[in-house]
């Protein structure tokens, strides 16, 4: 009896996985299986159900058990070139023409008071006066210095941060085009060390966070693309 039912048995496999088979394939009959809710995989410390949750594949409910795409970007590339911008080099050269008439008149004032005592003979009684008003007027030059440099840094600051702000742009608008869900900015581990100091070497060895990065997910040409840099 059991050697009659051994065709059966084999049959009815058969006809099983033939059945599980077309359920998994796609109606093209491409050879891709699909679609299906989830698999299970089962393990030694229990199971995992492995989804699809909002186009990411997923073995949780949690946000952070999902598999997100990853690109990085060189903002460095971007940063100078934004940075050379005719509007940007122009508000800066009228700062500096505005800071140099301060500088050159605090300079001028200086440059009298130190002609003036060249002509003082060694005990006029005029000298101690004179001292206090060139250490009077070096003071208010080195204010002025101070100011100039603050002056400068802040709109430099504004300048980088309007910059980066557009780099971001363009950042979201080629992640969403390739369906990329992190960015992260980076140096290629290949690129040349700048400077010639230990500091400005672990400096740059810090800002590079990728070692390795497989080819096709570093996006930076398509982002100086998008805002209409040059691609080098």
């Amino acid at each position: 009896m059991q050697h009659k039912s051994t065709p059966f048995i084999i049959a009815t496999s058969l006809f099983l996985s033939v059945v599980l088979t077309a359920s998994l394939q796609s109606s093209e009959e491409d050879g891709k299986l699909g679609p299906i809710d989830s698999i299970t995989l089962a393990g030694s410390e229990g199971d995992i159900t492995v989804k699809n949750s909002d186009k990411r594949v997923s073995w949780g409910e949690e946000k952070t058990s999902r598999a997100w795409s990853l690109g990085f970007m060189e903002t460095g590339k971007a940063l100078e070139q934004l940075m050379k911008a005719d509007h940007f080099v122009e508000v800066r050269d009228d700062l500096n023409e505005e800071l140099k008439e301060g500088l050159d008149a605090a300079r001028e004032i200086l440059d009298d008071l130190m002609e003036r005592g060249r002509l003082l003979e060694p005990d006029d009684p005029g000298g101690p006066a004179l001292r206090q008003e060139w250490e009077s007027a070096y003071r208010n030059f080195e204010q002025i210095q101070q100011s100039a440099m603050n002056a400068r840094g802040e709109l430099a600051a504004e300048q980088m941060e309007e910059s980066y702000n557009e780099v971001l742009e363009a950042v979201n608008v080629v992640a969403d085009r390739l369906n990329i869900d992190m960015i992260l900015r980076f140096i290629p581990p290949n690129s040349e060390f700048e400077g010639n100091s230990p500091d400005a070497a672990l400096m740059q060895i810090r800002l590079r966070t990728a070692l390795r990065l497989p080819e096709g997910i570093d996006i930076t040409d398509e982002v100086l693309s998008e805002l209409g840099l040059e691609v080098e």
